[in-house]
């Protein structure tokens, strides 16, 4: 894993602290008793008396930062809790005294649970009103719903947001648990996600969320996602204070040259330019909770949360099974609306009617492609990615990226290694002739995605072959242009060249096939092949017809055509059209000849050509059309000149 950045004991620890619980049970409040600050700044919050939007709040306590997240509490906003999620690195539950655990109260543990919260903070609120003996029996519901889950140690705090008790002692359980948060790396590609945009007049473009990764300074380029639009950075704030570079596990308030505000939303994200790219299939690890009430069928249309991103998407199952509650399955979401997303980010699954949550998970394949026929070979290259080392993860992903591998910034994407550690792990695939150029090209590819581009050139072959019976094979170049199709442009001949030179395939002349479809010939057919191949060097430049051939030797003309096709294969024949063959040595002498007389006359006719074979022009005609086809010569009225690729 990458390493996280130390912090010294003179430097303030920066963390994003989200609340979460059910409504009326004081979150609000609370935030601004710790804070003096009223999250709740919507007139319509302000008339209802909840929260409808996220708020923000700043809290310093010794040495420690906190962006505080406010969220809203009723079931309808389970949406905007999800956003406010994002980036979060502890949480705040709260629980009234006065009413103990409550639907919200399950449904937001379980999404903190499910994006991978693992340190928080539980406050019973307001114990002023209640007698002891009922905040007792909350602390316990509070530990049962906490039981077995990462969450089960948090400490609780009692506390009144009206006479301010506990809220000291809430502090400092804040500040203790939040030096317990392993700090995150300020390395790296950055990413914000937008929960808010608006504009400042003469000022332009502003926008708001919580640093996911990296860091970002003035004056840097980012890039919009979706829709890959360019921004740079004018300045930039955190909780009303300027800053010339902020970090991960920081709010920030970013206002944007070159971005109108009709070019980004809540929901899109923020990130250095090739980080993230679109995709409309995402492969991840999916668990159903088990409070859900019914198992989540293939293709079931679900309302995925994601960063502040929410949408709709087709679920299907590797295993074609339904999901049942409490269990996990490998799934791949497919939407019609781009998503952006990084190897391991969570996301959450909420009915599509968003009525409630029904399970979440994580990320492997940010950018998936359609599956495989071979299930298990599929799930296991998933398993490598859920399960495996860095190294197993960066090896997976180059063999998925083929013949074009995936820029480093991609890479961190794909694979949820930082830059830094990946040029590491590179450089040792490299030392281990793992990740090498192919043949002498600047493309490099690692042996596994050589060896299935290989299976398939097998398997295509083997199609060919049974298609094609009569032929000796596959012409090497039209197995060049398919193997360079599958790869990428200039590596088709360099590719052919290694899967010709092993056991795996053999050659004839300009043919190739796999060693079980190679030509076979009966006793029988040796004998009229060398009857064959001799007749057309004692033929000359008038060699016979193979209707003349089946006749001379009393072979059938159909089988006499197959031999024919092989003795071009092996290179004893040239094809000079469908009806003329020439020995091979015949077809030296000819384009020897052919060379001299232009040289001499600096062009050659047929006529002349045939006088100097002593042929006819039944087959000088064809022959100086084949020196044309093989760009040999180059008609030029009634004569002919030598191609430019013949004379050099």
């Amino acid at each position: 894993m990458p390493q996280a950045d130390e912090q010294t004991n003179d430097q303030p620890r920066y963390l994003i602290l989200g609340t979460a619980g059910h409504i009326d049970h004081g979150k609000t409040s609370l935030v601004k008793a710790l804070t003096d600050t009223d999250t709740d700044r919507l007139p319509e919050e302000k008339r209802r008396g909840m929260t409808i939007e996220l708020g923000f709040a700043h809290l310093a306590v010794d040495g420690v930062r906190f962006g505080i997240v406010d969220v809203p509490g009723h079931e309808r906003f389970v949406r905007t809790m999800v956003a406010g999620a994002t980036g979060i690195d502890m949480a705040l539950i709260v629980v009234a005294g006065d009413d103990s655990v409550m639907p919200q109260t399950v449904e937001h543990v379980e999404v903190l649970r499910l994006v991978g919260i693992e340190h928080a903070v539980v406050a019973i609120t307001k114990a002023d009103m209640v007698d002891s003996d009922l905040l007792e029996l909350v602390t316990d519901d509070v530990r049962a719903l906490l039981e077995g889950s990462p969450l089960a140690d948090a400490p609780i705090v009692r506390v009144s947001s009206i006479t301010r008790s506990g809220v000291d002692e809430l502090k400092a359980a804040l500040t203790a648990v939040a030096r317990r948060v392993p700090p995150r790396t300020r390395q790296g590609p950055f990413r914000l996600a937008v929960d808010r945009v608006f504009t400042v007049p003469g000022r332009g473009t502003v926008v708001t969320g919580s640093i996911l990764c990296g860091q970002v300074c003035s004056a840097d380029t980012l890039e919009v996602n979706p829709g890959g639009a360019r921004c740079r950075v004018r300045e930039m704030q955190s909780h009303g204070q300027s800053h010339d570079a902020l970090q991960s596990g920081r709010r920030a308030a970013l206002n944007l040259i070159g971005l109108d505000r009709r070019e980004i939303d809540r929901g899109f994200e923020l990130t250095t330019p090739g980080y993230i790219a679109p995709a409309q299939r995402i492969d991840a690890a999916f668990e159903v909770l088990a409070t859900c009430k019914r198992p989540v069928k293939p293709f079931s249309a679900l309302r995925i949360c994601m960063g502040t991103r929410e949408t709709i998407a087709r679920v299907a199952m590797l295993d074609h099974a339904d999901v049942a509650p409490g269990s996990e399955a490998f799934v791949q979401l497919r939407c019609g609306a781009p998503f952006f997303a990084a190897y391991g980010q969570r996301f959450i699954a909420r009915e599509e009617n968003g009525a409630r949550t029904i399970g979440g998970g994580r990320i492997l394949r940010p950018n998936a492609r359609r599956w495989r026929p071979d299930r298990d070979a599929e799930r296991n290259a998933i398993q490598i990615l859920q399960q495996g080392e860095p190294l197993d993860r960066l090896e997976q992903v180059l063999t998925e990226g083929g013949f074009d591998p995936p820029s480093t910034l991609r890479l961190a994407a794909l694979t949820g290694i930082e830059p830094g550690e990946l040029e590491i792990l590179l450089e040792r695939l490299v030392a281990d002739n793992a990740f090498n150029p192919v043949d002498g090209s600047d493309r490099r590819a690692v042996p596994a995605c050589i060896e299935a581009l290989f299976g398939r050139a097998d398997r295509w072959l083997e199609r060919f072959h049974k298609s094609h019976a009569d032929e000796p094979g596959c012409h090497i170049e039209t197995l060049t242009g398919w193997l360079e199709r599958k790869s990428a442009p200039g590596l088709g001949r360099p590719l052919c060249a290694r899967y010709t030179q092993g056991k795996r395939a053999k050659v004839h002349g300009k043919f190739v096939c796999l060693p079980a479809f190679a030509p076979a010939m009966s006793a029988r057919d040796e004998r009229v092949f060398d009857a064959m191949v001799a007749a057309f060097r004692d033929g000359g430049f008038q060699p016979p017809s193979l209707d003349e051939l089946a006749k001379r030797l009393d072979a059938d003309l159909k089988r006499l055509k197959q031999l024919a096709k092989v003795a071009v294969a092996y290179g004893e024949l040239v094809e000079i059209d469908k009806t003329i063959h020439l020995a091979a040595e015949h077809e030296v002498d000819l384009r020897r000849t052919v060379a001299r007389m232009i040289d001499d006359q600096n062009s050659v006719s047929v006529a002349e050509v045939k006088e100097r074979l002593n042929s006819s022009r039944k087959y000088a005609v064809p022959f100086m059309e084949y020196l044309d086809r093989i760009r040999f010569t180059v008609r030029r009225g009634d004569t002919r000149v030598l191609h430019e690729s013949a004379s050099t």
